[in-house]
């Protein structure tokens, strides 16, 4: 009969779980038990729950998986800002070579502009201020139905208005003036006067004068009797300089002398004249009388200044005709005027007449003068080009004979 086996306990089988398992309490291991052998331990999974967190990560990897074995801490991955953020030297950089561009850019313009045909320039240039200020002009003289300025308070185209003033027709030259102006811009055009050196600083000395002669006769429509006798009197100045630039290239055909130098003459001639006239009548609207001389006398003064002046430009070059002719129409239209009417001075009449016929007589010899020299001078290069005669004509050349 055999002695029986009393029931002994069985041990549980070894865990398979690390060693970091091995404090655990009871209620560890019997949930160990049953959960399984494969699955960590709630102590171990609340140990890495606990972990502080030291960054964002891009996501899990082989080395920072939860669970894994011999995983190590994640390293700090920086936050990322809202933008790139450049330094501030490159900034800086940045600024200057903005300001490289600008200067750059700026500095192309100028070399565009350098580059321009000056001579291109200036014929459009005085193409478009012939056009506009003799049209700005005939406006301001009421061609286009405005104020005109003959009927302002100066009194300056008047005929009764002072002593110097000319007849009612004395101010229609500036019709054959306009009308010569164009025919000047027309010629600047020409093949064989684009690069022409006479033209090069005469037009913008006449591009100028208009310039003048329109503002004149806008302060003229105001009533503003200082500017608008230091503006005609700058006309004339600048018309002076404009015939000393004549002066300086002669003239080489006669179409060039009809279509530049006649215009411009009667425009110095007659802006001489209405120099005159207008400060007459600025001194009578002002009321002055210097030295008391009263108003014969100063018309006198300016009458006889006016031919002395008017015959000194017309014994330059080759006469100025252009420039007599002007003086002259507007003088004598002074003689029926201060004879019979509303201001008379015969005294007045007697100087103006005595001084056309004067002026016409000095630029009629002065070119004739020229015209007798240059006659000479031609013949004398024709005869040096001719062969000596032969006096004893025996068929041998002259000199062979001794």
């Amino acid at each position: 009969m055999s002695t029986p086996t009393p029931n002994v306990p069985r041990l549980p089988n070894q865990p398979t779980s690390s060693p970091a398992a091995a404090p655990d309490s009871q209620e560890q291991h019997s949930s160990s038990d049953d959960i399984g052998h494969d699955h960590v331990s709630p102590a171990l999974e609340r140990l890495r729950a606990g972990r502080p967190k030291t960054g964002v990560t891009g996501g899990p990897t082989a080395e920072n998986t939860p669970g894994s074995v011999g995983a190590t801490a994640p390293e700090t991955v920086p936050v990322p800002k809202a933008g790139p953020q450049p330094p501030a030297g490159e900034r800086g950089s940045a600024s200057r070579n903005a300001a490289r561009r600008a200067t750059r850019g700026s500095s192309m313009v100028l070399q565009s502009v350098r580059s321009w045909d000056p001579d291109l320039v200036r014929r459009i240039a005085v193409t478009i201020v012939v056009i506009g200020s003799t049209l700005g002009t005939a406006n301001a003289a009421g061609a286009f139905g405005g104020p005109d300025i003959r009927e302002t308070s100066l009194g300056t185209f008047d005929p009764a208005a002072t002593l110097v003033s000319p007849a009612f027709p004395a101010p229609y030259v500036w019709l054959v003036i306009a009308a010569g102006l164009l025919g000047y811009t027309a010629h600047q055009w020409l093949p064989s006067q684009r690069r022409s050196p006479r033209h090069r600083v005469l037009g913008w000395l006449v591009a100028g004068s208009l310039l003048v002669t329109l503002a004149w006769a806008l302060t003229l429509q105001q009533t503003s009797a200082t500017a608008s006798l230091v503006l005609i009197w700058l006309l004339v100045v600048l018309l002076l300089g404009a015939l000393r630039w004549l002066n300086r290239y002669p003239v080489q055909t006669r179409i060039e002398a009809v279509l530049v130098d006649v215009p411009l003459g009667l425009f110095l001639g007659w802006a001489g004249v209405t120099a005159v006239v207008h400060s007459g009548a600025v001194l009578t609207f002002l009321e002055v009388d210097w030295l008391e001389w009263g108003a014969q006398r100063w018309a006198l003064t300016g009458v006889i200044l006016l031919i002395l002046a008017a015959m000194a430009v017309c014994m330059t070059d080759r006469g100025r005709i252009a420039v007599a002719l002007a003086v002259v129409w507007g003088v004598t239209l002074m003689v029926p005027e201060r004879l019979l009417g509303d201001q008379q001075s015969a005294p007045v009449a007697f100087a103006a007449g005595l001084g056309a016929f004067l002026l016409i007589i000095s630029a009629g010899s002065r070119r004739h003068r020229v015209d007798h020299a240059y006659r000479r001078e031609l013949r004398a290069q024709q005869m040096a080009t001719v062969a000596p005669i032969d006096f004893y004509d025996d068929g041998e050349p002259a000199g062979s004979q001794l």
